[in-house]
């Protein structure tokens, strides 16, 4: 670069040449400032332009020349001794009070740089870094006040001015989509809350008389989700009543901490609640509708207490379908030693966690039914043979009648029980089906008892029976203890209150009356397996079903002896069926493996959907519809019971029987005789 070219204006430091006895002081410092002259008398030049970067002027310094003489004044170095005599220390600098005071970096070498001897020295130069002012960027005042403050008035009435000006711009209130934020005022703030430690001390002679006036007490608790039990030890003082005693009879802390369990499960379970009671019905005008007939398990019912013991039977209540009983015992094959007792559990959708009500039984439990006429009331069948009677508003657990076995003895297990309604009577009466065979009827009294009465005893039937030709013919009874059937199921008629029917383990349904005791009615062979359920048609008080260990469900019409429509699973025995109570042509059945849903207005050869619940390995025992149709209740045999929401429906239609009968008529077009026997027996509706 040439070296009379411009030169930027600016700050400049001047060196002067240092003294030889200075220079030969040291080098280090001669050579420092031989290159701070040459990089002063550089320059840059860029397009014509001097771009040379201004010299950085040391702040003590100033525009001041940079003498040596005055570099030795603020660097002098320390002498080899101090006033105490120590030599300080080589590799750690002394530190220093105030800017004003310069350390001392005598005897100080750089480790770092490699390229010192071991006897030459080097010195440093401290630099302080200070945090500069603060640069508003951006500043928005808010001009918002609180109409409490003291300004509020001054505002409001610029507000005014504003607004009534004549030349203000229009303005419009109007509402947003925005969410409302929650403003706290105020008054919430609360005082700081100030702690301390406060201790105490207590001799071990007190310790000693505290712990002898105690009493001990060790109880066990179930853990959710697991078979183990969790010990707690409390204490209490002698004389003093248990607190868990006096909570326990305490019907207003019951009543408490069940509306309290209501509130926590519906922080959970707020959505599924609402798809439960059909608040957001689907609409029949989208354009994405699909027929899945899917099953959604919206929760389940569960407890530590019940797991392992099959859910036996369960029931809605008919004035409030919100409430479900459920009984846990037995089911197939199960084992003697699982035997020893039973529940009943009264369920409620506000709290899917805990049952609100327990029922403990020193028996297994076999099946359950809430009264239509009376609908706090809940029949209880046992496995001894006994039939209670429970009130599910009443706290204890008294029972409120009980099966008197004085008047009439019954031990075999009760495995189907219904209530009679008559209209025109105003009693509550029970018709329960026994595995010995005896039909008996309980009217509830005003004692603690129920009245028996015996209504039939069921023979075994011999010979060739009207109905199913395929089933083989029955052999003659030649061992005394089985002349009687087993009583399955038992069905009252929609219609004809005196009227019911019962399914044997032979396959046969025998249909009888109320009023006329031990005598049949009639005799149908319907299947050639054990009938598990039968069940009217909610639109004909002529059309039922049946389903069997034969692995089918049959559809029949009052009057004629062969059915209708057969519906096959395949290979698997049909635990319960039931229909729809929405929709005319849907009906739901369960088996071991998994629950189907079948639409008569499609297809016969298989159901629409089939759905599994749980393990693969978990067989499925109970189903029932809710009172409103669109959910179902599954339970397995772990003692699980799952809500279960119907999704991707066919929507019901307006005329439920028109409906019914066109997909019978549809199912019989490869037989026409029966076709045309079914059509001359005209309307079979309601």
């Amino acid at each position: 670069m040439p070296p009379d070219g411009p030169k930027a204006p600016g700050k400049s430091v001047k060196f002067a040449s240092p003294s030889a006895d200075a220079a030969s002081d040291s080098k280090f410092v001669a050579d420092i400032v031989d290159r701070l002259k040459e990089r002063n008398e550089q320059e840059v030049l860029i397009d014509g332009v001097d771009r040379t970067p201004n010299n950085l002027a040391p702040p003590l310094f100033g525009d001041e020349a940079f003498v040596w003489n005055r570099f030795r004044e603020h660097f002098q170095p320390a002498s080899d001794e101090m006033e105490d005599g120590t030599t300080p220390s080589a590799d750690k600098p002394d530190g220093f009070d105030n800017l004003d005071h310069q350390p001392n970096y005598e005897g100080v070498i750089d480790r770092r740089s490699p390229s010192l001897e071991a006897g030459q020295k080097t010195y440093h130069v401290k630099i302080r870094l200070t945090e500069t002012d603060d640069i508003v960027l951006f500043e928005n005042p808010s001009h918002v006040v609180s109409l409490d403050a003291e300004e509020a008035d001054l505002v409001k009435e610029q507000n005014r001015l504003f607004e009534t000006r004549p030349k203000a711009r229009r303005t419009a209130d109007a509402e947003a989509q925005t969410r409302d934020l929650p403003c706290k005022s105020r008054s919430v703030n609360t005082e700081c809350i100030h702690r301390q430690d406060v201790a105490s001390f207590v001799s071990n002679y007190d310790m000693y008389d505290t712990y002898n006036d105690l009493e001990r007490h060790t109880k066990e608790i179930n853990v959710a989700d697991s078979a183990s039990k969790l010990e707690i030890t409390t204490y209490s003082r002698e004389g003093m009543e248990d607190i868990d005693d006096r909570l326990n009879r305490n019907p207003n802390f019951h009543l408490s901490s069940m509306i309290l369990q209501r509130l926590l499960a519906g922080n959970i379970y707020r959505e599924q609640q609402i798809r439960f009671r059909n608040m957001y019905p689907p609409d029949p005008c989208r354009e994405d509708i699909r027929y899945l007939y899917r099953l959604d398990v919206l929760w389940t019912y569960r407890t530590v207490e019940t797991l392992g013991k099959a859910v036996a039977c369960a029931s809605w209540c008919p004035a409030n379908g919100d409430i479900v009983a459920i009984a846990y015992s037995i089911y197939g094959h199960t084992s003697s030693d699982d035997r020893g007792n039973g529940f009943v559990y009264v369920w409620n959708i506000k709290n899917p966690v805990n049952p609100e009500r327990r029922y403990r039984f020193d028996c297994p439990v076999t099946c359950v039914a809430f009264s239509q006429r009376t609908p706090q009331l809940l029949a209880i069948g046992l496995y001894d043979g006994l039939v209670q009677i429970r009130d599910i508003t009443d706290n204890t657990q008294t029972p409120l009648a009980v099966s008197n076995r004085d008047k009439f003895p019954v031990y075999q297990p009760i495995w189907d029980l219904k209530w009679v309604e008559f209209d025109n009577e105003n009693k509550d009466e029970v018709i329960a089906v026994s595995q010995n065979g005896w039909v008996m009827k309980y009217t509830l009294t005003i004692g603690q008892y129920l009245l028996p009465y015996p209504l039939l005893r069921l023979d075994r039937v011999e010979g060739t029976l009207e109905g199913q030709t395929d089933s083989k013919e029955l052999q003659s009874v030649k061992i005394q203890s089985d002349l009687h059937p087993q009583a399955l199921c038992v069905t009252i008629h929609p219609v004809q209150k005196d009227k019911y029917y019962i399914g044997t383990d032979e396959g046969a349904v025998h249909w009888c009356s109320i009023n006329d005791p031990f005598q049949h009615l009639g005799v149908l062979q319907m299947h050639s397996r054990g009938i598990f359920c039968i069940e009217y048609s909610p639109w004909s008080p002529k059309i039922f079903l049946t389903c069997s260990g034969d692995w089918s469900i049959r559809i029949w019409i009052e009057d004629l002896p062969e059915p209708i429509v057969t519906l096959s699973t395949g290979f698997a025995p049909i635990q319960a069926a039931y229909w729809s109570p929405t929709n005319s042509t849907i009906i739901a059945s369960v088996t071991r493996n998994g629950v189907q849903l079948w639409d008569l207005k499609r297809r016969s050869s298989k159901p629409a959907s089939e759905s599994t619940l749980g393990s693969l390995t978990t067989a499925l025992t109970v189903i029932r519809f809710t009172n409103c149709g669109r959910s179902l209740l599954v339970g397995d045999a772990e003692g699980k019971a799952h809500v279960c929401a119907l999704e991707d429906m066919p929507f019901p239609p307006h005329f439920q029987y028109r409906e019914l009968q066109s997909a019978l008529y549809s199912k019989l077009v490869t037989t026409p005789d029966l076709q045309t026997r079914v059509r001359r027996m005209g309307y079979l509706g309601y």
